[in-house]
This record gives C-alpha cells, structure tokens and sequence, in this order.
C-alpha cells in the first residue's frame, strides 16, 4: 500500500510542478485565441492533461516483470498508451503518422538536427573541459546505446508531439510562422511540458529535486523537435532526431 501512495503521490507532484510550467502559457493562449474570435473549448486540454498524467504514472510503475528493465518497460507503457490515446481521439494523419513529407521539409530537418548535434557535442565537451560532474567517465553498455537508439524517441515523440502537440494546435491554433513551419502556443507548451518531466524529479520518497542541466539540454531539444514536427508535418522525423541526440549524448 505503501509502495501505491508513493508512486500515485509522486506522480501527481511530478505532474502539478509540468501543470504549473504550462498553464500561465495556456492562460495567455486562450486569451490570444479570443482576441482572434477563435472559440476556445477546455474539453481537449482537459482530456491532454489526464493522457499526461498516465503517462507519467507509467514511466514511474517499477518493473512488473522480472525479466523487464525499468527504462525499457516505461518506455514500452508510454508508447502504448499513446497509441491508444490516438487511435481514440485522432486520426492517424493529425498525429503525424505519415511519411509524406515534401524534399525540402527533410532537407530543413536534417539541417536542424545536424545544428542540434553539433550543440550537444559542444556542450557535453564545454562540460567536460570546465570539470563539472562526471561527464564522459561512466563505461556505456551496447544494451544502453540500443535503449538510447530506439525507446526515447518512439515513447516521447509519440506522447508529445503525436498526441499532446496537435492536440493542443487543434483547440489554440498555429498563427506563426518559424522557418517555414507552421507554429503556435501548441508547439510552445508541448516543448515546456517536455522539459519539465526531465527537470523536476521525484524520487519514491516524493521528495523533488530540480536538475539545472536540462535548461540547456531537453528544453532546448524539446522546441527543436517540435519545429521539425510541425514543418514536415509527421512525427517520424522528431523520432529520428530525438534518438540520434541521445545516442551522441550518451557516447561524446
């Protein structure tokens, strides 16, 4: 019983602190989207934040299986449930389930993903040189390497950028343009709710932490992938992206 109290009380205060970081962003969407004359219904984001909040309660669930490693069964948990969340609530071309995407929208992916490369090896050395924590001085097993290849990338950009990004675009809008991609306070939110998971931390005790690193680490990445999602229009290429950032990140 103890062990439910604790992993049900820790996911809610992991999942309040992300509600916390979104919300003042939503407020001032709404509020955009009414100025525009766009009726806004709080329906979907209501049906976005408790797909959010399971997700989070199964990436906490210790392994279920003895055979199953915790990275692998959160991953392969979150994965599902948001296949199962879009299959109810969108159709396969709103979460981004396509591979038709124009030439030039790879072209613009894979230079910003080759930038983004480039920033995490700068940035993983700049650590390395300046001596702070243990960058670069743990061994990494071929298993790690293979979880950092595939699960990441399928699990989140599922979640976010195939279920929550659209989502919240559907009901908010996209009224910019960034680089050739159509954009809004979807595409901002989405990044922030990405980041938090990976700053605010709770551990089973339910005390929190917050980890400094990932300001210039996921929340930089978050809005890089949701940029390539929105300008190819698919959330396949944000997959290849996310997966192959950790894969240098976990070998710089």
């Amino acid at each position: 019983m103890n062990n439910v109290i604790s992993w049900l009380g820790g996911t809610l205060i992991q999942w309040a602190c992300c509600m916390a970081v979104g919300l003042p962003f939503f407020i001032v969407a709404v509020r955009s989207a009414s100025l525009r004359g766009q009726k806004v219904s709080l329906r979907g984001p209501v049906q976005l934040a408790v797909f959010f909040f399971v997700t989070l309660a199964l990436t906490r669930l210790e392994p279920v299986w003895p055979f199953t490693k915790r990275l692998w069964q959160a991953m392969t948990l979150e994965a599902i449930c948001a296949l199962v969340f879009i299959y109810m609530m969108r159709s396969a071309s709103e979460a981004g389930l396509t591979l038709r995407i124009s030439s030039r929208a790879w072209r613009d992916s894979v230079i910003v993903t080759g930038l983004l490369v480039l920033f995490v090896v700068a940035r993983r050395l700049a650590i390395r040189f300046a001596g702070i924590g243990q960058a670069g001085t743990a061994s990494v097993v071929l298993e790690f390497i293979l979880y950092q290849l595939t699960m990441p990338g399928i699990a989140e950009e599922l979640s976010y950028r195939g279920a929550i990004q659209p989502g919240l675009n559907k009901v908010l809008g996209r009224p910019w343009k960034l680089l050739g991609a159509q954009i809004g306070w979807g595409w901002v939110i989405t990044s922030l709710i990405f980041w938090a998971p990976h700053a605010f931390r709770v551990d089973p005790q339910m005390h929190m932490s917050f980890y400094w690193p990932t300001l210039t680490m996921q929340l930089i990445a978050g809005f890089v992938f949701g940029w390539i999602r929105e300008r190819t229009g698919s959330v396949f290429p944000p997959m290849l992206a996310h997966n192959l950032v950790n894969v240098v990140w976990t070998l710089v």
